[in-house]
């Protein structure tokens, strides 16, 4: 189980310099629009990825007028976590003090879901951005499941060079197409049974909502090939067509989750409060089927009661309580912030509460204002 019991951050956005210490279930982050509540999240977004989920420009995440950006943590298990980026460009990632290998190290050490108004898009967005919810999932189960990604990556990359020139050389052709296939038989056989817990949990979840519109969504695992075909062959039979286009049209690169409803897509029949229960629903089901590895994720919410209706964060915090490890939730209004979780079981029912205000962030109880302002 991954939990963050130590979040420090300095040049971050607005926040100048703040320490926390967070609860072990629920952490709450109330203020106005623009306050920096959304900052502390995306801060342990970096501290867990590597990256901002705001901004492919780490640049413009660090305050302006500072020349680095720095985020520390610390996880219960006492291992601690820290990533510092520079104005310049470049930084570091460290685990206990130690340079990391990659932004990988931390993605497994501090699991993280991330729900945010871009987060449901996912039915309407393109097969990457469901690809990569599936990834994120096989990630975490198969231990051997990025070495494999990546070798795939690879062959794919060389694969697709050797169209770009304009004319098909069989012998290095034959050498990377046999490796892609390599590669993508292990990636499509971890993917392929991963999705079907992925799929069993969803369903598990949805039976549970008052919707009977949603008990009726179907999801499909689409591997990126013809299903019953050899991809060796499908790859020699689309060469000369690969060539005209310039890139690898087949494989596990176009994989996607398709989902549906009486077989039209759901996007097209579902309301809207539909599709963003059906997301929350995918998305507490990755957590379930990581947490069989016993790696319970963090998950981070912004603006929860803005996204969902009052009985539907009652429902979803619910869900969490079985699904995830840690939470941290954003919200405008205090008491509407903590109302789903003031109906929980201990410790869910007990949130710590920060107020949030122009970057400084205020520890309170959640009966009485501020008591200790930790962000200067």
């Amino acid at each position: 189980m991954a939990r963050l019991t130590r979040l420090a951050l300095s040049g971050f956005r607005n926040i100048a310099a703040g320490d926390l210490q967070l609860g072990a279930a629920v952490n709450l982050f109330y203020g106005a629009n623009g306050s920096g509540k959304t900052s502390i999240l995306e801060a342990v977004h970096m501290l867990a990825t590597g990256r901002s989920f705001r901004s492919r420009q780490h640049q413009s995440v660090i305050q302006r007028g500072s020349e680095r950006l720095t985020v520390f943590g610390r996880l219960d298990n006492g291992v601690s976590l820290g990533v510092e980026r520079l104005s310049s460009g470049g930084g570091r990632i460290r685990v206990n003090q130690v340079a990391a290998e990659s932004s990988s190290q931390l993605a497994q050490l501090l699991p993280l879901q991330l729900i945010n108004s871009d987060s449901f898009a996912a039915l309407e967005g393109g097969p990457g951005v469901r690809r990569r919810l599936l990834d994120w999932t096989v990630f975490h189960v198969e231990h051997h499941y990025l070495d494999a990604l990546k070798g795939y990556q690879i062959a794919l990359r060389q694969r697709n060079a050797l169209l770009r020139r304009g004319k098909i050389e069989q012998e290095q052709m034959g050498i990377w197409e046999d490796r892609l296939v390599s590669h993508a038989a292990v990636v499509d056989k971890q993917r392929a049974r991963v999705f079907a817990d992925l799929e069993r949990e969803v369903f598990s979840l949805i039976s549970r909502l008052p919707e009977s519109l949603l008990t009726e969504v179907s999801i499909r695992y689409r591997r990126g090939w013809k299903q019953g075909s050899d991809l060796g062959e499908a790859l020699r039979a689309a060469r000369e067509t690969d060539l005209t286009q310039g890139h690898t049209r087949v494989g596990p690169h176009r994989a996607d989750l398709a989902f549906a409803v009486e077989g039209q897509p759901a996007q097209t029949i579902l309301s809207r409060g539909q599709q963003k229960m059906l997301v929350c629903a995918l998305r507490t089901a990755m957590a379930r089927v990581v947490a069989g590895t016993s790696r319970l994720p963090v998950f981070l919410i912004d603006d929860l009661p803005a996204e969902l209706d009052s009985e539907h964060q009652q429902l979803f915090a619910t869900w969490l309580t079985e699904s995830a490890g840690q939470v941290l939730v954003t919200g405008i209004d205090k008491e509407a912030t903590c109302r789903p979780w003031l109906a929980l079981g201990s410790p869910w029912n007990q949130p710590s509460v920060f107020h949030v205000e122009h970057g400084r962030i205020s520890a309170e109880s959640l009966s009485t204002g501020p008591n200790n302002e930790w962000s200067k």
